[in-house]
């Protein structure tokens, strides 16, 4: 028994669709959706069995509503769940001999005997002969709006209808990067795509029509398309599985135009324009994602503002989704498009940003990067990593949504590479005492042309461990990082509060820095998000008492002393080297 029956049928809305022949084309003349109070749509159970016929309704092409028709073949039950079940059926007719199931119909509303039964959303296998598609029930998704549904797709070879994705203004190299990590959240980055003017959206969505959810807009524009299922009020129901699957969001809803649907054996998409604003998606659920109209969705802002080389002075503005999973990536790929579009752009630059990401009762989080292109690297490529990286971080935050108010970024470019290798180490040979200076001078070995000296000064404290422990690090601070064991990493773990976490990122400086470290073997604990190094016992026990909820742990080297200078570049390269200690507290003559 499926688990609408099994709830009981009080929580059915009635609906109910006119008949229509085969090949005719809906419009909102025809008035075909009415809703049949008291009715209920038709299950297995109630009557449909294989081999009975219906039809899908959806748009093909520009807002046009038409029929396929379809056969009933069966029920999977329990598919993504216990009680959450899949109708099974193939799609007939030339229209479905041409594109399949297409990625764009996820939300067609699917009809049998007059009656919506649910809405098309899934697929079978990856080139099949025939047009086999998976139906949600419908009572799931009217569900969608009023409880937490946790049922999961089942890995059976039956994946959800892909969502295809506009992208306005996007760069071409652009869309190389960004395709792979949509395609990681479900999504596919189609051809082409338009933007149209915001204040001429149609006001009304109806069963089958086209809709879209807005993931950037500003200088740019990026949507995801589906289908509407259902309107009920100000409520839309479309695409009739997860769209990202985040539960409670904030996402623009707005109208879409289908400009054509391509036949493809790989994969049949729509392609779409994409219109104004019409108002939020509010749900992201299991089996459907709930619209409402005439709400205004927040969003995030991202300013970025360049400067320097050939690419002149620019600003850019741009607002991106409210989401841990897509907004560290589009707000990366807004900041790519932006370079890669400006009239100076080059591959052979060297980008240097510097920025902040402003936060709701925290401190603002800084944002440092460097970066220079390479033979087959892109600068612009390699900065939207590094930014996905840091914003990743901040969104994977154990504490939950970390508060982010805006996003602020300014790149200095130069047009030539500038990038540097750590070669050589060279300091006082003699053996070291407490309270001693230390100079070390850096030979770096430039992209072009001969090395060149850094000297790096640094204050060794008043009490040195005895000979044998002490080790002299150097390189870029992530790679210092790295040869040290991962510091980062394990404070991250031990982070008690978001304050502490975001205190970690901070702390993560960009690769331009030249880092020298004098380190101790063993000695320093790492709790509660901190690094304390060389702690008398009393401190030991004090730290013990204040994190007590908190996990403890040995690091494998406790610093004592630092230095760093800013080059024009990043470095590549790390050098350690063992330090002798003067035994007796006094220097050799």
């Amino acid at each position: 028994m499926s688990r609408f029956h099994a709830r009981g049928l009080g929580v059915a809305l009635a609906l109910g669709l006119a008949l229509v022949w085969p090949g005719h084309s809906l419009s909102a003349d025809d008035d075909p959706l009415a809703r049949f109070e008291g009715a209920l749509a038709q299950s297995a159970e109630g009557g449909l069995v294989p081999g009975a016929r219906g039809s899908v309704v959806t748009v093909l092409e520009g807002k046009r509503r038409i029929e396929i028709p379809l056969t009933y073949l069966g029920t999977y039950r329990n598919f993504s769940g216990p009680g959450y079940d899949l109708h099974l059926v193939q799609l007939e007719g030339p229209e479905a001999e041409r594109v399949g199931v297409a990625a764009g119909m996820s939300g067609s509303p699917v009809y049998f005997d007059g009656k919506m039964i649910g809405a098309l959303a899934y697929r079978l296998g990856f080139m099949p002969k025939t047009a086999i598609g998976g139906v949600t029930p419908i009572e799931d998704i009217l569900d969608a709006a009023r409880e937490e549904q946790q049922g999961q797709p089942s890995d059976s070879g039956i994946s959800p209808i892909a969502t295809p994705v506009s992208a306005v203004g996007l760069s071409s190299g652009a869309r190389a990067w960004l395709a792979p990590h949509l395609a990681e959240a479900g999504l596919m980055l189609s051809a082409g795509g338009a933007g149209g003017d915001g204040g001429s959206a149609e006001r009304s969505l109806e069963p089958g029509s086209p809709v879209g959810v807005e993931l950037v807009r500003g200088d740019m524009r990026i949507a995801a398309t589906g289908t509407v299922t259902w309107v009920e009020g100000d409520r839309v129901y479309a695409f009739g599985h997860p769209f990202l699957g985040s539960g409670r969001v904030e996402m623009p809803m707005v109208s879409a135009e289908v400009i054509h649907t391509l036949a493809d054996l790989a994969g049949s998409f729509k392609l779409s324009n994409i219109g104004g604003e019409l108002g939020a998606v509010v749900e992201d659920r299991h089996a459907a994602i709930v619209g409402q109209m005439g709400r205004r969705a927040r969003m995030i802002p991202v300013d970025l503002s360049v400067h320097g080389a050939d690419y002149g002075d620019a600003d850019y503005s741009f607002e991106v989704i409210r989401s841990p999973t897509l907004a560290p990536v589009l707000s990366a790929v807004s900041v790519m498009t932006a370079l890669q579009t400006s009239a100076g752009y080059s591959q052979t630059a060297t980008l240097m940003a510097r920025g902040r990401v402003r936060m709701r009762d925290l401190p603002d989080l800084p944002l440092e990067m460097a970066v220079a292109g390479t033979a087959g690297s892109d600068p612009s490529g390699l900065l939207a990593a590094e930014l996905v990286g840091i914003l990743g971080a901040l969104w994977r935050s154990p504490f939950g949504d970390p508060g982010v108010l805006g996003i602020e970024l300014a790149v200095e470019a130069r047009r030539e590479i500038v990038r540097y290798k750590l070669e050589e180490l060279h300091y006082d040979r003699e053996a070291l005492r407490p309270g001693d200076t230390l100079e070390v001078r850096c030979v770096l070995r430039p992209y072009r042309g001969d090395p060149i000296t850094k000297l790096l000064t640094l204050q060794l404290p008043e009490r040195l461990p005895e000979d044998g422990r002490l080790v002299l690090v150097v390189g870029n601070p992530r790679n210092v990082d790295v040869a040290l064991g991962n510091v980062l990493s394990q404070r991250f773990r031990s982070a008690e509060d978001p304050a502490g976490y975001i205190g970690v990122l901070a702390d993560l400086h960009a690769p331009h820095r030249l880092t020298a470290l004098v380190v101790e073997r063993g000695g320093a604990v790492i709790a509660g998000g901190d690094a304390y190094s060389q702690l008398p016992p009393t401190a030991e026990r004090l730290l013990a008492t204040r994190n007590k909820g908190t996990r403890r742990r040995a690091a494998a080297y406790s610093p004592i002393a630092s230095a760093e200078t800013a080059l024009d570049g990043p470095i590549a390269g790390t050098l350690q080297i063992r330090l002798r200690v003067q035994s007796g507290g006094t220097r050799n003559n």
